[in-house]
């Protein structure tokens, strides 16, 4: 990354990883992962040039490492508004799960409420999808890491607002 002037005027650069990097690294719940969803911080969702070139560099590597173009890709993003964004952002900052940190990159772990909600959307939509049996994996960890950080099962409460709408609100 250090070697794209642009970039590294504006390192380190954050982004967030809801999927497979943060089930594999940090969950535990999985060994390998086909690729890494991320989410680039907000401020440069503005800024096309700084953008593409996080898109190009990352296929770039990924094509170097004999990945897919798109290893690392944002398309998880594409369903987001900024202030879910932010509000995603700002929770992964407090909830500092560090999956990576370079002096050019530091990757976050998405929030696990948030993650835990993906997840158990995807299997009531799409029950038969191919990642359902990975999505139980992943969620019975969230659920795990959820009720020690809480000392204790989440309540009613805590799972009515597990909703990307929440992210939409003052929740």
């Amino acid at each position: 990354m250090g070697e794209n002037e642009m970039i590294y005027a504006f390192s380190p650069i954050t982004v967030i990883s809801p999927g497979g990097f943060l089930a594999v690294s940090y969950l535990k719940s999985r060994e390998t992962t086909e690729d890494i969803d991320i989410i680039i911080d907000p401020q440069w969702t503005g800024d096309k040039d700084i953008i593409l070139a996080l898109r190009e560099l990352f296929s770039s590597v990924g094509k170097k490492l004999g990945l897919d173009r798109k290893w690392v890709n944002d398309d998880v993003s594409l369903f987001l508004t900024q202030k879910a964004r932010e509000q995603i952002f700002d929770a992964a900052g407090n909830q500092n799960i560090v999956l990576y940190e370079g002096p050019n990159l530091r990757v976050l772990g998405a929030p696990l409420e948030w993650g835990l909600e993906s997840k158990l959307r995807r299997i009531n939509s799409k029950p038969d999808h191919p990642k359902v049996p990975t999505d139980i994996q992943d969620i019975l960890i969230i659920l795990k890491l959820l009720i020690e950080r809480n000392n204790g099962p989440l309540n009613r409460q805590q799972g009515l607002t597990l909703d990307r709408v929440a992210f939409e609100s003052n929740h």
